[in-house]
C-alpha cells in the first residue's frame, strides 16, 4: 500500500514514516500544498495522512482541493489542536477520518487498513454495477 504523509515537523513525519515502513507501507513525504498536490499528480496513492497546519499552508484547504480534483483516495486529517469545530471543518472538507495528536499508533495502524479496505469494497461494488 502506498501512502503519502503531508506533515511539515520533521520529527513526526521521520518518526511516522519509519514506523509505516516497518509496516511494510510504501510512504512519500509531503510538507506542504505544492509538494503534496505535485506528488498526488504524478503517482496514485492508496491513503493520503493530512496534518492540518503546515506552516503557511492549511491541510483542511488541500484536502478540499483534492476533493474538487477528484481524488478518491480516503484522507486521513490529523492536528494538535482538537476541537469541534476543527472535527466538522475536516469532515466538511472531505476527510475520511480524523485524528487528534498524540495517538496511539496502533490506532493509527488500524485506521489506515480500515480506510483501505473501505476504498476497495467501493471501488469493487462500482465496477459491479457498471458491469
Amino acid at each position: 500500500m502506498r501512502i503519502l504523509l503531508v506533515e511539515d515537523d520533521q520529527r513526526i513525519a521521520g518518526f511516522m514514516k519509519r514506523g509505516l515502513a516497518a509496516e511494510a507501507y510504501d510512504v512519500d513525504l509531503a510538507s506542504g500544498k505544492a509538494q503534496a498536490l505535485a506528488l498526488i499528480e504524478a503517482c496514485p496513492y492508496d491513503v493520503i495522512i493530512l496534518d492540518i497546519f503546515l506552516g503557511v499552508d492549511d491541510g483542511l484547504d488541500i484536502c478540499r482541493v483534492l476533493r474538487q480534483r477528484s481524488v478518491r483516495a480516503p484522507i486521513l486529517i490529523m492536528t494538535a489542536k482538537d476541537s469541534a469545530e476543527t472535527r466538522q471543518a475536516s469532515e466538511e472538507a472531505g476527510a475520511d477520518a480524523y485524528f487528534s495528536k498524540p495517538f496511539p499508533f496502533d490506532d493509527l495502524l488500524a485506521t489506515i487498513m480500515r480506510l483501505h479496505e473501505s476504498c476497495m469494497s467501493s471501488d469493487s461494488l462500482k465496477e459491479i454495477q457498471a458491469g
